[in-house]
């Protein structure tokens, strides 16, 4: 290890000691074949050049940088999605904190007032999104990348000047630059090992101790200890709880006109349990842009997994943007084969529920997978309805009826 490393690992366990108590989990190592430091949760490597071209403050900074990446989970969660743009999104959600805690970040920062107090999967949406339009204009590429469309038009003393993604052009595993700009301080690379859920659980106890060990000494942020709220906070899983939405929604009860076989010969006639064949399920998919393909990818095999299980009478598939661009009806024992997602306008959730009422369709449930930034119904459906959301609950556009439960991929 680079004896300015351990000087500066040092100076946080003294000075801040969040920081300094997780930056002792991360070895340490060389590796010249990147282009400034990155992280994957068990690792910190690090460009000995790049190391040489920072002052010591910019050290403890990239360091704090880092520790967030692995504090907030970023190394386990990105999933498909495309790594630079998740590497913009956790840079934004962790850079505000890493400056606010008095460390200085090198080069150009991702910093988006729009951004504070969210999440790297919300950040990412709104990127996603941000990208396609840009694409859409004919102003997609790689310079448009970090998606600061909006931003890039106020002032922000901490972003410094120029094109904001050419501040993280160092966010493929190969160490890439965009052009005309300086590297990002520091990458999030995904963990890959086989102890991943270990690896992950113990990051999450070791986060809490530390942040119990700074709230003991007074050092412990406002910011922080939201980020550390969320990053403990254990996560529930999604698909079983469709599927139980799912299976208590289908009509199930006893009924005595067929009695258990298992107890006539005892004389005993008890009721048998009755499943009647499940009406029409219906499962709605925002097609707005704001739902990343892998989501989409998930919920479409969990949607054919119900209808495996379940068999409805006919499984509906609908597709809404602010409107209704596409639906798909496949009757009991036809095989199912969705077709891509169509849409990519804006976000409105009203037309599905007139469009069932139009065709006469009373579904045993709805499932509506959202990203829920878009206009509720005025009226509740006479039937249940579970909203899939795809950002956390704490910031979501709470539904005015039905159930919600977070779909985190």
């Amino acid at each position: 290890m680079d004896p300015r490393i351990s000087k500066q690992r040092t100076a946080l366990v003294l000075d801040q000691p969040f920081f300094g108590a997780l930056a002792l989990r991360l070895k340490a190592i060389e590796d010249p074949s990147c282009e400034t430091f990155w992280t994957d949760g068990v690792s910190l490597g690090y460009n000995p050049a790049y190391l040489a071209s920072i002052n010591d403050l910019e050290v403890r900074g990239v360091l704090g940088h880092e520790v967030l990446h692995a504090a907030n989970g970023h190394c386990w969660r990105a999933g498909d999605r495309d790594p630079d743009l998740w590497n913009d999104a956790c840079d934004y959600a962790i850079n505000p904190i890493v400056l606010d805690a008095g460390m200085l970040l090198p080069g150009k920062p991702l910093v988006d007032p729009r951004f504070r107090g969210m999440s790297a999967e919300e950040i990412y949406a709104v990127l996603a999104q941000e990208r396609r339009e840009a694409q859409k204009d004919g102003q997609g590429g790689a310079g448009q990348q970090g998606g600061n469309s909006d931003a890039g038009n106020q002032p922000n003393p901490l972003q410094g000047q120029g094109d904001p993604q050419s501040a993280n052009g160092a966010n493929t595993p190969q160490g890439g630059q965009s052009p005309g700009g300086s590297p990002s301080c520091g990458e999030v690379r995904q963990y890959h090992g086989e102890d991943k859920p270990l690896q992950e659980a113990e990051w999450k106890v070791a986060v809490h101790q530390a942040a119990k060990a700074a709230q003991m000494r007074g050092d412990l942020p406002g910011d922080l200890q939201a980020m550390i709220q969320q990053a403990v906070e254990p996560v529930v899983d999604w698909r079983a709880v469709l599927h139980r939405f799912a299976q208590q929604a289908s009509p199930t009860d006893y009924s005595f006109a067929m009695p258990n076989r298992r107890y006539v010969h005892m004389g005993l006639y008890l009721p048998a349990l009755h499943e009647p064949a499940v009406g029409d399920a219906v499962f709605v998919r925002d097609s707005s842009g704001s739902v990343f393909d892998g989501t989409q990818a998930q919920f479409a095999a969990e949607i054919m997994a119900m209808n495996e299980s379940l068999r409805p009478r006919r499984l509906i598939v609908l597709d809404c943007d602010t409107r209704v661009t596409q639906m798909q009806v496949f009757e009991r024992g036809e095989p199912v084969e969705l077709l891509p997602v169509r849409g990519g306008g804006g976000t409105a959730f009203t037309d599905p529920f007139l469009r069932l009422a139009r065709e006469d369709i009373n579904p045993v449930f709805v499932v509506y997978l959202t990203d829920t930034f878009g206009r509720y119904p005025d009226a509740e459906p006479p039937y249940p309805v579970l909203w899939a959301s795809t950002v956390p609950l704490r910031s979501a556009n709470l539904a005015p009826f039905g159930e919600m439960v977070e779909v985190i991929c």
